[in-house]
């Protein structure tokens, strides 16, 4: 692993840099001391992982973010910080980055993100030596070289003279729409032929239309290509083509997922020849098919007309901490409630980028993970890890995203109530004992549950599910027994009896006493006067 290290402190500089070589002694270790000398590293050696400070001077940590996504340069940024905020987690992941640590960086975080890391590169690194593979053995048949020019073309390169062995070069270069549909199974194999028949058939009515598929390096998945000649102007009939799409998904719900992005030649570039345009078409299909990952656009979308045409600014929140609290209820409903509600708002109804939702789901998952590292099972804090780095970001659909994270908070609920389960008989003894050494103090049910480690509405349940009553009820009882005890010793007045039971009024502590025992503390005392003389 190549890793480069940014920060404007050297002590940190050198502090970070020396920890990672000695946790990965086999990686290749540099360092810079700002963004422009980060950038300039980046261009030059191409590292697989930079760990870069936020508040630097030149270029600092998020600037250097948008650089490197504006220069298309690859590698992965895990954003380093002081700040505390998670207004810069957010900003870091909206601007690309790939996690965020905070400082003073905490050794086994540090080994659990390298690891993370690790698996990551080696599966990028598989996937890149499959995909050579792939492409060698392509180019051997005849129809991947028909592929290959159909590839150039969506891309723009194609080189000239080339057109004259694709038949369908006239249609090619008149068309005005662009359809990339995508299927995913984990099943048996795409009866592919099949498949491009029967869209071109279902299309063919709204024009001249060819369908062929692209090069693809999965087995689980398949792209295939539409374009169209419609003789209508290009903006008009769209919703009827959606509505011929949603039914051929509907005809393909067998073959695995489906999913359509269309682009539209605007009606101002329509005179002109379409290869001219075709590069800055197929990539507001596959961006409209990036957001068929919002179940709200039923599997088809429209750059332009529902996408594309400037995002929203999106908001997330969910409180890491009140969805601690929520997860310590007896009912996971309200911890569910809440973290739907939030993703729902992220989304705006389908307009926010997908990348983003993934981001923030993970991040989530992280900070629940840390939140409870120590309390829950070890094997659960795992598979939040593992569900963030690896099953969110492959993430089909957000309907998928959804029930990943309410599985693993289901596994959270669960961990975390058999924990009290097995503790909450001791804790409820030893919070009875604590009342009867504090009672005299400003005692209330949310510190008796901060003592104790609980959430206050379960702790309050816990106590009353365990004793019968109330730590209301535990507590006064405690307050009037010393009461009666100071009472009997004839010696103090009644507002030092009040105060020293724990009231600082001593009309509600009149008012109390008498409710408890029948009598005022007055007239209590005075019940007790000719026993005490009796014992003399």
């Amino acid at each position: 692993m190549n890793i480069l290290i940014v920060d404007d402190e050297p002590r940190h500089l050198r502090g970070m840099a020396g920890m990672i070589q000695m946790m990965r002694p086999e990686a290749k270790v540099k360092t810079a001391k700002d963004g422009e000398a980060a950038l300039a590293l980046v261009r030059e050696e191409q590292p697989d992982v930079v760990l870069s400070d936020i508040q630097m001077p030149k270029l600092d940590g998020l600037a250097f973010l948008q650089r490197l996504k504006e220069e298309e340069l690859q590698t992965k940024v895990v954003m380093v910080s002081a700040y505390n905020l998670f207004e810069y987690a957010q900003r870091a992941i909206r601007h690309g980055a790939y996690d965020y640590l905070l400082k003073p960086v905490d050794v086994d975080k540090v080994e659990v993100l390298l690891q993370r890391l690790d698996r990551q590169l080696a599966e990028e690194e598989r996937e890149r030596g499959e995909s050579a593979e792939m492409k060698q053995k392509l180019e051997l048949a005849s129809s991947a070289y028909r592929s290959r020019l159909l590839h150039q073309w969506l891309h723009g390169v194609l080189p000239p003279g080339e057109e004259v062995d694709l038949e369908e070069w006239p249609l090619l270069r008149q068309m005005n729409t662009l359809v990339l549909t995508e299927i995913r199974n984990e099943g048996e194999a795409f009866p592919v032929t099949e498949l491009v028949e029967q869209l071109k058939q279902r299309v063919s009515v709204y024009g001249e239309a060819c369908v062929f598929p692209l090069q693809t390096v999965s087995q689980h998945s398949i792209r295939l290509v539409t374009v169209l000649k419609r003789e209508t102007q290009p903006a008009a009939g769209i919703e009827e083509l959606r509505s011929c799409l949603t039914k051929q998904t509907e005809i393909w719900r067998a073959c695995g997922a489906v999913s359509h992005g269309i682009a539209v030649l605007q009606t101002e570039h329509s005179l002109n020849p379409a290869e001219i345009f075709i590069p800055k078409l197929y990539r507001q299909a596959e961006e409209a098919l990036e957001y068929a990952f919002h179940e709200e656009w039923a599997s088809v979308v429209t750059f332009g007309h529902e996408i594309g045409l400037g995002h929203t600014n999106p908001v997330f929140q969910l409180d890491g901490e009140l969805l601690f609290e929520a997860l310590q209820e007896q009912s996971l409903k309200r911890a569910e409630a809440m973290c739907r509600a939030a993703f729902a708002e992220l989304s705006s109804q389908g307009y926010t980028e997908p990348k983003l939702m993934k981001n923030y789901a993970s991040l989530t998952l992280m900070k629940l993970k840390s939140r409870t590292s120590g309390i829950i099972d070890q094997q659960v804090g795992s598979a939040l890890a593992d569900t963030a780095s690896t099953a969110i970001p492959s993430c089909a659909s957000s309907g998928m995203l959804m029930e990943l994270m309410l599985v693993r908070l289901a596994e959270v609920h669960k961990s975390l109530t058999d924990r009290k389960q097995g503790s909450g008989e001791l804790a409820v003894e030893q919070c009875l004992n604590w009342i009867q050494g504090h009672y005299a103090e400003d005692l209330t049910l949310d510190r008796a549950a901060e003592q104790f480690h609980f959430n206050p509405s379960y702790f309050s349940t816990l106590i009353k599910s365990r004793t019968g009553r109330s730590f209301s009820d535990h507590l006064t009882e405690a307050r009037i027994r010393a009461a009666k005890e100071l009472l009997a010793g004839g010696r103090l007045k009644i507002y030092e009896i009040a105060e020293q039971c724990g009231y600082r009024d001593t009309k509600y502590f009149t008012r109390i006493f008498k409710r408890q025992v029948g009598l005022s503390p007055e007239a209590y005392k005075h019940t007790l006067r000719p026993q005490t003389g009796g014992r003399g």
